[in-house]
């Protein structure tokens, strides 16, 4: 088998946000991680057509053929027998052989620099990250994106400053009541309309409209964080608040965060201390090492005590 290059890079996980996925990529195998610790090894592969298919052949995709760590090596999946298993094996062995030296440098430079905005309706101000891609040509695929706070089957977001109003997550006909007034909240912003608008995110962290009819936007009006904390009412400004508390160990993944935002993220994220080990790998600085190895103890004490 032919030798491969392998692309290391990380692309932001949105709408919703659930942090960074890091990539390992060859020509003929490549491996996903969202927390650097375990990774999913997808192998190129024909597509299986069966002894008597007459389906025209359609190609090569990749497949999951296991998942691997540094610490249990690779637990590979049960294979199609139809597959040229002996190829996927040696793709994915030379694979996991150069991960295994990459894993040393996480995490990965970021890859995804096109932004899709909401925009506030009057001011035209940045309000959330709805999506973020590659490359110019793909500015098309989520045009449509409405912002989505938690996934439709997560009903772990809990609002302190919604409880205290007396407003519970479970109405007995959605259990995710708080997270979809926050995404109400926050379309809201973008008014009827959903107003948006694509813009390019240089490496000094400034944005560059990919449309000249958005030339007029303050460079300065995007938030340090994929979503604004400026709010005219103080209750929705508490509301967000919240988003960021509950996000906080996945938000320290980002590139380029400024350091005050970094610290602040640091305090509050400790309170989550098993995701903060879980995900702690992929933070590109640490500013309080102190604060987040405590978390990291405490997790481990927990992790143990429930054995």
């Amino acid at each position: 088998m032919v030798s491969q290059e392998f692309r290391r890079f990380s692309i932001r996980r949105l709408n919703p946000f659930n942090g960074v996925l890091q990539v390992f990529y060859g020509e003929s195998a490549r491996a996903l991680s969202g927390n650097g610790a375990v990774w999913e090894i997808q192998v190129l592969s024909d597509t299986p057509q069966g002894l008597w298919a007459n389906i025209p052949f359609s190609g090569k995709e990749f497949y999951t053929f296991g998942r691997w760590s540094p610490d249990t090596g690779l637990q590979q999946v049960p294979v199609n027998p139809l597959f040229n298993v002996r190829d996927m094996i040696a793709s994915a062995e030379q694979l996991i052989a150069a991960l295994s030296a990459a894993v040393e440098t996480l995490p990965f430079p970021p890859a995804d620099p096109y932004e899709l905005w909401l925009l506030d309706e009057q001011k035209l101000t940045p309000v959330a990250l709805l999506a973020s891609c590659q490359n110019s040509d793909q500015l098309d695929q989520a045009v449509n994106a409405k912002w989505i706070a938690a996934e439709r089957g997560d009903f772990s977001f809990v609002s302190a400053n919604l409880l205290q109003r007396g407003l519970a997550n479970n109405d007995g006909y959605n259990p995710r009541v708080h997270a979809s007034i926050l995404e109400a909240t926050v379309r809201g912003r973008g008014g009827q309309q959903h107003r948006r608008a694509w813009f390019r995110r240089c490496a000094d962290g400034s944005h560059t409209p990919c449309e000249p009819a958005q030339d007029d936007i303050d460079p300065c009006a995007f938030p340090r964080l994929p979503i604004t904390e400026t709010w005219e009412d103080e209750e929705d400004r508490r509301l967000v608040a919240d988003y960021i508390a509950w996000r906080a160990p996945q938000l320290l993944q980002l590139h380029g965060l400024h350091p005050e935002t970094r610290q602040r993220l640091e305090q509050i994220a400790v309170s989550q201390s098993e995701t903060v080990e879980r995900l702690w790998r992929l933070y590109p600085e640490i500013h309080n090492k102190d604060l987040l190895n405590r978390a990291r103890v405490e997790a481990k004490i927990r992790s143990a005590n429930r054995k």
